[in-house]
């Protein structure tokens, strides 16, 4: 009776996931409201019945044409390209580095260890400041924002690839770097330029193929080092590595010497990754951990910048079931690794709105694509021909909704408003510019080599967010100048195309200096 029920959940499984399948792939090409069913649900009921189709002597399958080494590493090679060219397509008529911290980045590379700014100590780890360093004297500033952060989000592919198939095999490694090449979260942190969480991401992923190499060497150096580069990264991995040093040692018993050895190499960690900060830069440590209280304390209220719970949800449509069958596969072969721990933290960190929830789905998309190459490995051991289907039909729809995208990426500002930007740097040398908008602050930071003024970022702000908010609302003449006379002078507005000109109504102490195509710069006069 036992078998019996068995057996019709696991058709039920195969019928199901099928009607998911043809469904996503409709969604793909416009021909279906994604929002017609609640997906994410249907996912879970497939991952819960995927879990009767795992068996304790399941073997992970190698695709027999893969053994040929020729073979597997020319797929390799191509999705490589394919990476290669997703990641080039905004560059092919476009010189503007993508993302809004594009200003901050610049800024930090050129400058940050020279100044020392506030915001710099604070907001930017040591180690990206230290390795900018030697790497700026080769490349311009330029080149670094674009063409090597393209490069980077190759080497991430493949810290994917060599990561998964580590943990399992390389045919769940090309699954895996198949899935980074067309996931649009991914994408969508290198169209955001979050340049140290991509350089995090790659050291954790070639620590944990290290780990798993057994080579304890590298991954203490590397998993240290991404401490130095990327906090958020870190603090993931630590929590990770922490619950998997104190239970990984027990099997039937605890073994003491395995457990001395995982505390021996957290030490060791810390202790790469706490170095850097000592000093000057140990404000980045202590100023982060209010905003770590408040996102413990009221889930919801630190969400970071990024994409929200619902529309990843959405985004990783035609990988979730796997990623929850993968999931289950490690929970019934007892295999409780450093992948399985990275995935229960992030997806309880995400689902529960903890600190900085929205920034962590890039983490926990990782986590989802190495899970799900896992699945998609299971569905092919169990079902090769269905597998292969409906495998071809999921990428596919993955590439539709992928390059629909990508063709539409683009800079955040104009060339116009760029090159308006810039005319401040023909100014005096003691002025100061003003942005009363968050678009434009990055960009006056990187791009104009004076004091800069934006409302809640860098050092010269001298105004809350209750003052800004008068300061854009107000049409008292007596309020600007109150507003305007807490900084010297000389003292310059920059106002953009993409936003509202308040100024012009105060002709009196605002000279227009430059206008174009409603980009402005005035200069403040009384």
């Amino acid at each position: 009776m036992k078998s019996k029920i068995i057996r019709i959940l696991q058709n039920s499984f195969y019928q199901l996931l099928i009607i998911y399948t043809l469904l996503v792939f409709f969604i793909s090409i416009n021909s279906y409201f994604k929002y017609s069913i609640h997906f994410e649900l249907f996912a879970i009921l497939l991952g819960i019945l995927g879990f009767f189709i795992i068996q304790k002597t399941d073997k992970l399958p190698e695709i027999e044409v893969l053994k040929n080494k020729k073979v597997h590493y020319l797929i390799l090679t191509a999705i490589l390209l394919i990476i290669l060219n997703f990641h080039v397509i905004p560059y092919v008529s476009n010189s503007i580095p993508l993302g809004y911290d594009t200003g901050m980045y610049k800024y930090a590379i050129e400058h940050g260890l020279q100044n020392l700014d506030n915001w710099v100590l604070q907001g930017v780890e040591p180690g990206f400041l230290y390795l900018m360093k030697p790497l700026s004297m080769i490349f311009s500033s330029q080149f670094i924002l674009t063409w090597l952060l393209v490069i980077l989000s190759i080497i991430l592919g493949l810290g994917i690839y060599f990561a998964s198939s580590s943990f399992f095999n390389k045919t769940t490694g090309l699954f895996a770097i198949l899935l980074y090449a067309f996931s649009l979260i991914q994408y969508k942190t290198f169209e955001l330029m979050y340049y140290k969480n991509i350089m995090g991401l790659i050291l954790i992923l070639f620590a944990l193929y290290f780990f798993n190499k057994k080579n304890n060497y590298l991954f203490i150096i590397l998993a240290g080092l991404a401490g130095t580069i990327h906090r958020p990264t870190f603090y993931i991995f630590g929590l990770s590595y922490f619950f998997y040093a104190f239970i990984s040692p027990y099997k039937n018993k605890y073994n003491f010497k395995q457990l001395g050895k995982n505390i021996l190499s957290g030490i060791l960690i810390l202790i790469i990754a706490i170095l850097p900060f000592l000093g000057k830069f140990r404000v980045a440590l202590t100023s982060v951990m209010p905003w770590v209280l408040q996102g413990f304390t009221s889930p919801g209220q630190s969400p970071g910048t990024f994409i929200n719970i619902f529309t990843f949800q959405f985004l990783t449509l035609a990988y979730l079931p796997f990623a929850i069958l993968g999931l289950l596969y490690l929970i019934k072969k007892r295999n409780f690794n450093i992948l399985f721990f990275w995935a229960i933290i992030n997806s309880i960190i995400v689902y529960f709105q903890f600190f900085f929830f929205n920034r962590f789905i890039i983490h926990l998309d990782i986590a989802l694509i190495l899970l799900a190459s896992l699945g998609f490995s299971i569905l092919l051991e169990k079902r090769k021909k269905l597998a292969t289907i409906l495998l071809i039909f999921l990428f596919a729809s993955m590439f539709f909704t992928s390059i629909s995208y990508i063709k539409t990426s683009s800079p955040l500002i104009s060339e116009t408003e760029l090159n308006i930007i810039k005319i401040a740097n023909s100014f005096e040398k003691n002025a100061i510019i003003m942005t009363t908008n968050s678009i434009y602050s990055p960009w006056l930071q990187g791009y104009v080599n004076r004091k800069i003024i934006a409302p809640g970022l860098f050092d010269y702000n001298k105004h809350n967010e209750s003052q800004w908010q008068e300061f854009w609302t107000t049409k008292d003449l007596s309020k600007i100048k109150q507003f305007m006379n807490y900084y010297e002078k000389p003292l310059y507005i920059f106002i953009g195309e993409q936003q509202q000109d308040n100024i012009k109504q105060f002709p009196t102490c605002f000279d227009l200096i430059i206008e174009n195509q409603n980009n402005k710069l005035y200069k403040y006069t009384c």
